[in-house]
């Protein structure tokens, strides 16, 4: 059976505070005052105290600003926030990584499999190529990108390290998987509620997860089970497009009711397909896609405030960092406590479609 050895996290060293973060907003969306209690009520229903940014505009002590302060400046163009997107994937993803190595004490020739995550910017060679050079891992390594799946594609990458290891008959072979993810790049200040919501919310951070097969390491858990369900009609929910000035986010108001209705009795369904019922399942990461979502799951699934904790914590403290927060909520549990043999953990994602990824770990 599959092992996830451990978690590894870098985030950038800009740090915002919701409330900053509101003023900035109001001043950028033109200072309108129905806008700016639109915003006001947006960043007190959060969740989030602070986040970190790739982007130094919070700073006290700036010279340049990236984005404009007012809306009558022109806002940067996608080739620009793609600059910046190069210089900190390949940053923080060398960090995460390097970290990682070093708590596991894995050597990089011993890494056979990579499986890089990004959904907000793209490049050719991308931080794969960075990882690469600067931590010597093979130059012969397999790799695979996913890109654009959204707060989800970590999670795709579970089954993609496993089937990865599983394809290479080498039980002592590692996949490392990298997920980056700078959402501050893609700041849009026309006054909508999707911009509001996308604009306080979002945040920038990197994950790195290995994988393998060998079960004489030490291991935080055994990967049991990963499902993936898409579900009908729900394009509308989530979207996320490529614009002239950065990447475009689309937030339904019907999200919440969604997972409520839709996707809290799939993943009931799934869980008694595994012989399981909620109440079995001592640990849970729940994607903190915002307060409404954690919410909405801890809800539908009868979960305890200390079960989703760790959700609310990586919320708090980094707000939703798309697909690099599902690693970052494992990292806090882990933290926190280690599994034991008889223990459960169900991780929970979201991604664009709708589309709901699920994995299923045992303790060690």
């Amino acid at each position: 059976m599959p092992i996830l050895v451990d978690v590894a996290t870098s985030s950038p060293p800009y740090k915002v505070s919701q409330t900053q973060a509101a003023e900035e907003l109001k001043k950028r969306m033109g200072g309108r005052p129905a806008i700016a209690r639109m915003i006001e009520a947006a960043a007190s229903r959060s969740g989030i105290d602070t986040r970190s940014v790739s982007v130094p505009d919070a700073e006290a002590e700036i010279g340049e600003r990236f984005y404009p302060e007012t809306p009558d400046r022109p806002a940067p163009g996608t080739k620009r926030r793609m600059h910046l997107y190069r210089e900190w994937s390949a940053r923080l993803s060398v960090q995460a990584v390097t970290e990682l190595l070093q708590v596991t004490d894995t050597q990089p020739e011993m890494i056979k499999r990579l499986i890089t995550v990004s959904c907000t910017g793209f490049s050719a060679p991308n931080f794969d190529y960075d990882l690469i050079m600067s931590l010597n891992l093979p130059p012969n390594i397999q790799r695979t990108h996913i890109g654009f799946m959204g707060c989800a594609a970590a999670m795709v990458g579970f089954t993609t390290a496993v089937e990865a290891l599983d394809s290479g008959h080498d039980d002592h072979a590692m996949a490392l998987l990298v997920a980056v993810e700078l959402c501050s790049l893609h700041l849009q200040t026309e006054p909508t509620r999707d911009n509001i919501l996308a604009n306080l919310i979002f945040a920038d951070g990197c994950a790195a997860a290995l994988f393998s097969f060998d079960a004489t390491r030490q291991a935080r858990a055994k990967l049991v089970q990963t499902h993936s369900l898409l579900f009908q009609d729900s394009r509308y929910l989530m979207a996320w497009e490529i614009g002239n000035h950065g990447f475009e986010m689309a937030l339904s108001p019907d999200l919440p009711d969604a997972i409520s209705s839709q996707a809290v009795p799939a993943a009931k369904s799934i869980i008694r397909r595994m012989g399981l019922q909620p109440e079995d399942i001592r640990f849970w990461a729940l994607h903190p896609g915002g307060r409404a979502i954690i919410d909405a799951l801890q809800d539908g699934l009868r979960l305890t405030d200390d079960q989703v904790s760790p959700s609310r914590a990586v919320l708090q403290h980094h707000g939703n960092m798309s697909s690099a927060s599902i690693l970052y909520v494992l990292k806090e549990i882990f933290t926190r406590d280690r599994l034991k043999p008889d223990d459960w953990l169900c991780a929970i994602a979201f991604g664009p479609g709708l589309t709901m990824e699920m994995a299923f770990l045992r303790g060690v």
